[in-house]
């Protein structure tokens, strides 16, 4: 096929030179671009290969958004990146806001996300987060497909939604009765610090985090980032997924899933009640981990 450039300069308002130039880069674009960068998480520092394989635009309801296509050489292999903002002729983001950065670090979830498991709030999740990127106007969401499970993996999520059906278990309950050891999460996240300094973010911005899990600021700090603050991205329970939160809430450290309702206050003097009492082993155990 023959393009008519001419005709499609047109159709914008461009000319064949912005035309030519936009094809320049597109072809561009889907050659891997690779940079070795060094990353330290738990204490440790390794170099990672963080290429980048494409960028394209994609058209949400809350507007444009750049999506960048990475790969990284460490476990998780795959990221997925979504830019609000501005790109120059090297397809990197231009940040006009230097004092702050905002970012959302989301970890897959097929269940949720993909088929729309009504047991999880990931998928209005992610759609919050958009919409607050939206409206602040700059900001980034690093999504990390292979961290389904909490790192496990589609399958150790599989049995535990299997689990949370047959017994009403929630989520916390779940993994523990399917995870080795004890351990329920094994995500890291230097990938994340390595797609900041392939992005050439310098560690003078701040990080607004869209999370409302603390755990995951750790690494920032590791790499001389610092957090000034933490944005929610909480999603009202439902009759479905009021129990997880709850869990999660309670068991894994994240902060402000729950309302602090009367009638949750009162959940909890109940069950400080049972503790106190040494009637219940497990309200016991409960009451310590939290």
């Amino acid at each position: 096929m023959q393009l008519d450039l001419k005709t499609i300069a047109d159709r914008t308002g461009k000319t064949v030179a912005e035309v030519e130039h936009a094809m320049t880069l597109a072809k561009e674009s889907i050659i891997p671009k690779g940079k070795q960068i060094d990353v330290t998480e738990g204490g440790v520092t390794r170099w990672f290969i963080v290429t980048r394989k494409g960028v394209g635009v994609i058209l949400t309801s809350d507007g444009y958004f750049h999506h960048f296509d990475f790969g990284i050489d460490d476990q998780w292999e795959k990221y997925s990146v979504i830019f609000r903002g501005d790109l120059d002729d090297d397809l990197m983001p231009v940040f006009t806001k230097p004092d702050v950065l905002l970012i959302r670090v989301d970890s897959g979830c097929e269940t949720g996300q993909l088929f729309c498991d009504i047991t999880c709030e990931c998928r209005q999740q992610l759609g919050l987060a958009m919409k607050t990127i939206a409206e602040a106007g700059e900001g980034m969401i690093i999504n990390i497909p292979q961290q389904d499970g909490r790192g496990f993996g589609l399958p150790f999520k599989l049995a535990t939604l299997r689990l949370q059906t047959l017994f009403k278990m929630d989520t916390v309950e779940a993994a523990h009765a399917v995870a080795p050891n004890g351990v329920i999460d094994i995500r890291t996240y230097g990938g994340v610090i390595g797609i900041l300094k392939y992005f050439g973010v310098p560690t003078s911005m701040k990080i607004n985090l869209a999370t409302n899990n603390p755990h995951k600021a750790k690494v920032f700090g590791e790499n001389g980032y610092f957090i000034e603050g933490f944005t929610p991205v909480v999603i009202a329970p439902t009759e479905h997924t009021g129990h997880h939160l709850y869990a999660k809430q309670e068991h894994l450290g994240h902060v402000g899933l729950m309302p602090q309702s009367a009638e949750l206050d009162e959940t909890r003097t109940q069950e400080k009640g049972v503790e106190d009492s040494g009637k219940s082993t497990d309200a016991s155990e409960k009451g310590n981990d939290s």
